[in-house]
């Protein structure tokens, strides 16, 4: 009896963006932005440091960092903290890493890949799959290409390769298989992944991410959230269930935390008086800052600042 096994017709497409090699040195930072792309960051040595949203990772040699599309992050590579305290520092070296954005047609997939804002595979889990050979097989093809003279180099230190239609293809197929392995060892643990997420619109990324940036006024000001949502047409119910959505806390209480982190490092690194501190962040009066600080920490403002040895 004659058998045939078929496999399902496929159409779909791989957008391949900013895929690289990179090496920065201590002190380097790339500032907080969002794209409609999946981003893929490999940390070969060194260590570096992600911001997405009021989360901090820091990442070591062999750790791999898949970011969802819309998320707004930032990052750097940095031997000093930028914060009141609360942040690691990292040792003083270069920060090799590789990255890829990349976005694909596949609505499964694209269901798959969006339901954590992000996701770090430790070196110990990367080192147990196909990762590090994939990106070796791509650094192997990279540096053949660098000694062969199809490259240029107009921007100084930023050199670009040029691809046979063969090469693109070779590429385009590791990169596939980097993205399998990332949703096999998430598919590995889905008994530890909450319900699925919708996936969050790009729209909505974008509004949010408006939104934040809208909110860094008011941090300094006496500006409302009220009168912030009808300058982006929307009304205050609409600006915070769309903030919260991506952010995961309102509006209100992220202006509450960032004017608390502000006033703790203004504290310990600045000489300023309470009255200027609550001043420069506008609150009313220095007992509505003392209330909102203490509120915060458990702490008056005077409580929390460091006393001069004696």
């Amino acid at each position: 009896m004659d058998t045939d096994v078929i496999f399902p017709n496929m159409t779909s497409t791989l957008q391949v963006t900013g895929c690289h090699f990179g090496r920065k040195s201590p002190g380097w930072v790339y500032p907080k932005h969002h794209h409609h792309l999946y981003e893929v960051l490999y940390c070969q040595s060194g260590e570096g440091r992600m911001l997405i949203g009021a989360d901090e990772i820091l990442l070591g040699p062999g750790d791999w960092l898949f970011i969802r599309a819309g998320a707004r992050h930032q990052m750097e590579n940095a031997h000093t903290n930028n914060s009141a305290g609360d942040m690691k520092p990292i040792h003083h070296s270069r920060f090799d890493f590789f990255n890829i954005h990349f976005d694909i047609d596949d609505s499964e997939l694209r269901r798959t890949l969006s339901q954590q804002e992000y996701r770090l595979i430790p070196h110990s889990k990367a080192a147990a799959t196909e990762l590090p050979a994939y990106v070796a097989k791509i650094e192997r093809e990279m540096q053949h290409n660098l000694s062969s003279t199809s490259l240029s180099a107009p921007n100084g230190s930023e050199t670009r390769i040029t691809l046979t239609s063969v090469q693109k293809m070779a590429l385009q197929a590791y990169i596939l298989l980097i993205i399998q392995e990332i949703i096999l060892l998430q598919s590995g643990e889905a008994d530890y992944i909450p319900d699925v997420i919708p996936e969050v619109t790009m729209h909505k990324a974008d509004t949010a991410h408006r939104i934040e940036e809208q909110l860094q006024n008011i941090i300094s000001s006496e500006g409302s959230i009220t009168q912030m949502a009808e300058e982006l047409n929307l009304s205050r119910s609409q600006c915070t269930k769309i903030f919260k959505e991506i952010y995961g806390i309102s509006p209100r209480q992220y202006v509450t935390e960032k004017k608390l982190n502000h006033a703790k490092q203004l504290l310990v690194s600045t000489n300023k008086t309470i009255e200027d501190i609550a001043d420069e962040l506008g609150y009313h009066s220095v007992s509505h800052f003392s209330r909102q600080f203490r509120r915060g920490t458990g702490l008056s403002p005077n409580q929390f600042r460091p006393r001069p040895m004696t």
